[in-house]
């Protein structure tokens, strides 16, 4: 699996994670800009800018899930290259937690909504004032109820968001570490953070500050050095029977004769030898 293609699907998604909550941001000033001027001159236009609010909010939710997508088949590919399965395990046990988070904040969603459309009394306004509420224990009172499932539902979500954040940390960390690209690991680090802190509101530039280190990890992401064995050519000693010492050879004191190193007589005058 080639480098190349997890590095752009990163990158990709890491971008998306970048862009859209300035999106967000603007859309929220937009709508706070409309509710003013609808509140100065009402009109026909707040409705339609209403809900072209509510379509652009489904579209970059939409764009989002693409974009973590994307981030997940990423770290998918970069596992296989850099042969370290625990970067898309930790991954993909993250992203099924953040699907199990969103389906029961859609089920509290809906118990919350049934709440309150339980808690408006039915009727016209004048028999809801003449017709006094039945006393109900505070514990089963409406307001009771919803402000429980809200409280209920910030703390699943705020579970539910660190465990996953945990396994997203496990996944960064590991990748700076095959990858020797330090960003992956500070970014795992300020992500966790900043889903901790997401409930003081100042987590939400802390995770996205980690989504511009993403970024710049995924775009600095280099060819791994391939591992080569240096061959060189060793000279090794020839034994000394095939190449014999000059130093123990022979010669004749008295002709000057060679003579093998164990001869006791000179072969050319037979003179012995010393």
């Amino acid at each position: 699996m080639s480098l190349e293609s997890g590095k752009k699907l990163g990158t990709t998604a890491s971008l998306i994670s970048v862009i859209l909550p300035v999106i967000g941001v603007l859309v929220y000033v937009f709508l706070f800009v409309s509710s003013i001027s609808a509140s100065i001159s009402p009109g026909a236009n707040s409705a339609a800018s209403l809900d072209f609010v509510i379509i652009l909010f489904g579209v970059i939710g939409l764009i989002a899930f693409v974009g973590f997508i994307l981030f997940v088949v990423a770290m998918h590919r970069l596992s296989q290259y850099y042969n370290e399965p625990s970067i898309f395990k930790n991954t993909l046990y993250g992203f099924i937690v953040n699907i199990v988070g969103a389906i029961t904040a859609l089920l509290f969603y809906v118990a919350l909504t049934t709440a309150v459309t339980h808690s408006v009394p039915q009727g016209s306004t004048q028999a809801a004032v003449s017709t006094p509420l039945p006393t109900v224990p505070p514990i089963l009172n409406s307001l009771g109820l919803i402000i429980s499932l809200i409280l209920a539902l910030i703390g699943i979500a705020v579970i539910i968001g660190v465990v996953s954040a945990v396994f997203y940390m496990r996944a960064f960390n590991k990748l700076g570490e095959k990858s020797g690209v330090d960003n992956f690991k500070t970014t795992g680090l300020l992500y966790l953070l900043g889903v901790v802190l997401s409930i003081v509101g100042v987590g939400v530039l802390l995770m996205w500050m980690a989504w511009i280190l993403a970024l710049i990890g995924f775009h600095s992401l280099k060819p791994k050095i391939p591992e080569t064995t240096s061959t060189f050519a060793y000279l090794t000693s020839t034994p000394s029977s095939t190449m014999p010492d000059v130093s123990q050879r022979r010669y004749c004191p008295y002709c000057g004769a060679e003579n093998s190193p164990g001869s006791l007589y000179c072969r050319s005058c037979g003179k012995q030898l010393q």
